[in-house]
């Protein structure tokens, strides 16, 4: 039925007699940004996104596999776990339902007044400088919204007057109640997740659960609530909460049953049967989403990818937003170009190999010291890619050559060649199959590898007590009060252990030194030459005095790869030197060459892909022109493969156009 009067919101005073705390949440969170090292920079998720994608997936995750134990044990078939994203605006009637039954004009008129006390008061409880409830009475500007549904969960039960109530600790708590055994955290940070993502700070929840003998007749609850900054307005300070429910004796209490359903189908929410599992599971409605379409299911492929690959549960966003049909962004992530390499190394850590390549590793990480009781920490799985990202060169910020992303001609990721800073990536999962974090080892040292580590079970809830609120890491720290002594202990032993299987994978990879008969050193053996047999080598000659233009070689060498054979890379770097005083440009010509040495002198050239800055345009066959400064230009430079047993010379010319003078390397 129908409330006696129509909801409205109630806000919270301050009330000196009680404990009290400001609604303000997100600050307890603020300046805790999400790291996306090496190849995971790359077109990286918006950290709201990613706090959503993880926070609110993982308590959501962690309900479903409560349910599936508990459903398990009574010998009956839990549903499927699904959650959906969904975005849209609402506008006419649509936009003057919702308004009306969820009171925005409420909150709008709260805003307002907080608004009138200065230009930063907005921003002093939370909230940006604009969101939809500015334009509540404008029907030409939509409500935008974000509506989450889980199903196949267990729906946030519990007596809602007592501190065990789901409900109470997922939305009003602000302490972090840990979670059972094995689950993916706590309560209190998914709670940032949902907020995070509405610019208006608004969450309502609609829940729906089996009956429980001490919350008896009761299956579906609905309440909102607004987590705003401490303010005082009309002469009375308020914590900034504010609850939507139904106000007795009181105080707010969330609608139950029929009501919940009344409100929720108001609100444009699908009713839940507690008759249906696959209805047990909550809903949450968020006013003025702050997160794209796209940007969360990039952020949930990227964290979710080990439990969507074992196919544990189905995520999908959809908009419908704005005038376009509505569009399905498809969450699959072996088609991300970037995550195909760690779905690789997961396989390699789970499943047994046929047959071993000698740039692929499965191994076993062992146990943990005995003080940890010789427990097993899991296994890892690595792979390298020669001729592609395991030789990436750092550029500044410019894109790196050589990378050869297979990406699947219809998928949406963008390219591996867009990275910055190369390096050595595991991906980190325990239980819960999420991506605790893309551990980073030794940036900038080639080969580069990536990888997978999955904890095994007996270690998998020691890991989870070193994590912080934000799950994001194994601490390896002493043990706080209340966690496990040994959690420490293992976290140590497994961050240590991957390490060191990185770095003995890249030994493995890289090429032999040459046995000392086949030492070439090609100045010595030219001078030799010329001392027993008074012949020349004609070598270009260095320039004289203080060259005008500085030419700089870095990351150069040799790389190996298939069949014995090996290819020179090199960053080449020019630009002009302090000494130059006719202005801070010029016009120059560039000449990079790389020649065999033959019986001692030079031989036949060997093909070279060049790949200029901008500003620069090819003339010939390695030689380029364009305007050089005073700040390093970079030419990256690839030989073809060719015979290891063959030795090579990169010679790397600079001419200013009208003066010959300029400088010239020889490597």
């Amino acid at each position: 039925m129908q409330p006696a009067t129509r909801p409205n919101w109630v806000w919270e005073k301050t009330d000196v007699r009680h404990s009290g705390s400001s609604g303000d949440i997100a600050k307890l969170f603020k300046n805790e940004g999400v790291a996306h090292p090496g190849v995971m920079a790359t077109n990286a998720p918006s950290d709201e996104a990613t706090l959503a994608a993880r926070e609110v997936i993982q308590n959501s995750w962690d309900a479903a596999r409560e349910l599936q134990t508990e459903l398990g044990a009574e010998g009956i078939d839990a549903p499927p776990f699904e959650i959906d994203f969904i975005f849209k605006d609402h506008l006419g009637s649509s936009k003057k339902k919702l308004s009306t039954s969820l009171d925005l004009a409420g909150l709008a008129t709260q805003l307002k007044k907080v608004s009138s006390l200065g230009t930063s008061a907005r921003s002093a409880i939370g909230l940006r400088d604009s969101s939809c409830l500015d334009s509540i009475a404008n029907p030409k500007i939509a409500v935008p919204s974000l509506t989450i549904i889980e199903r196949g969960a267990t729906g946030m039960y519990g007596k809602f007057d007592q501190a065990q109530s789901k409900l109470y600790l997922a939305l009003i708590s602000i302490g972090y109640t840990k979670k059972a055994e094995g689950s993916g955290g706590s309560y209190g940070y998914g709670k940032a997740g949902l907020v995070g993502a509405s610019a208006t700070r608004t969450v309502v929840a609609y829940t729906c659960f089996r009956e429980r003998a001490d919350d008896p007749g009761v299956t579906r609850r609905l309440i909102g609530m607004t987590y705003w900054g401490q303010h005082e307005v009309d002469g009375s300070s308020f914590t900034g909460f504010a609850r939507f429910g139904r106000y007795t004796d009181g105080w707010s209490q969330p609608f139950e049953n029929d009501e919940a359903d009344d409100i929720a189908r108001s609100l444009g929410l699908e009713t839940r049967s507690p008759d249906d599992l696959r209805d047990l599971g909550t809903t949450f409605l968020l006013l003025d989403p702050l997160i794209e379409p796209d940007d969360l299911r990039v952020a949930i492929e990227r964290n979710w990818w080990p439990a969507i690959t074992d196919n544990l549960f189905t995520a999908r966003v959809q908009n419908k937003a704005g005038s376009a049909e509505s569009e399905t962004f498809e969450v699959r992530p072996a088609r991300n170009a970037i995550l195909k390499s760690f779905i690789r190394g997961y396989e390699l850590a789970t499943t047994a190999q046929d047959n071993a390549l000698t740039h692929e590793v499965s191994k076993s990480l062992g146990k943990s010291p005995k003080a940890a009781d010789a427990l097993p920490l899991g296994r890892l799985g690595l792979l390298a890619k020669l001729d592609g990202w395991s030789y990436a060169e750092f550029q500044e910020s410019e894109p790196l050559p050589g990378l050869e992303a297979n990406v699947d001609e219809d998928a949406p990721q963008a390219a591996e060649d867009e990275l910055v800073r190369p390096s050595s990536l595991v991906a980190l999962v325990r239980g819960p199959r999420m991506i605790v974090e893309y551990l980073e080892y030794a940036p900038g040292k080639a080969p580069f590898i990536r990888g997978t580590f999955v904890a095994d079970e007996a270690v998998d809830e020691l890991l989870r007590q070193t994590e912080p609120k934000a799950h994001d890491s194994w601490q390896i720290r002493g043990a706080e009060e209340g966690v496990d002594q040994r959690a420490p202990i293992v976290a140590l032993a497994v961050t240590r252990k991957i390490k060191s299987g990185i770095a003995e994978f890249q030994k493995k990879l890289r090429p032999p030194p040459p046995a000392a008969g086949d030492v070439r050193l090609p100045i010595f053996s030219d001078l030799f030459q010329k001392l027993t047999t008074g012949k020349d080598i004609k070598l270009p000659p260095l320039p004289k005095g203080q060259p005008d233009i500085s030419v700089r070689f870095a990351n150069d060498g040799l790389h190996s790869g298939i069949d014995d054979s090996v290819s020179y890379k090199a960053t080449i770097r020019f630009r002009l030197t302090d000494t130059f005083k006719k202005g801070d440009s010029a016009e120059v010509t560039i000449s990079i060459e790389y020649c065999f040495i033959e019986d001692g002198r030079r031989g036949r050239s060997c093909n070279l892909t060049i790949k200029p800055p901008p500003g620069f345009t090819q003339i010939a066959e390695g030689e380029f022109v364009g305007v050089l400064g005073k700040k390093s230009v970079s030419f990256l430079v690839t030989t073809d493969p060719y015979s290891a047993d063959w030795t090579g010379r990169i010679t790397a010319v600079a001419k200013l156009k009208a003066k010959q003078d300029g400088g010239t390397v020889v490597s």
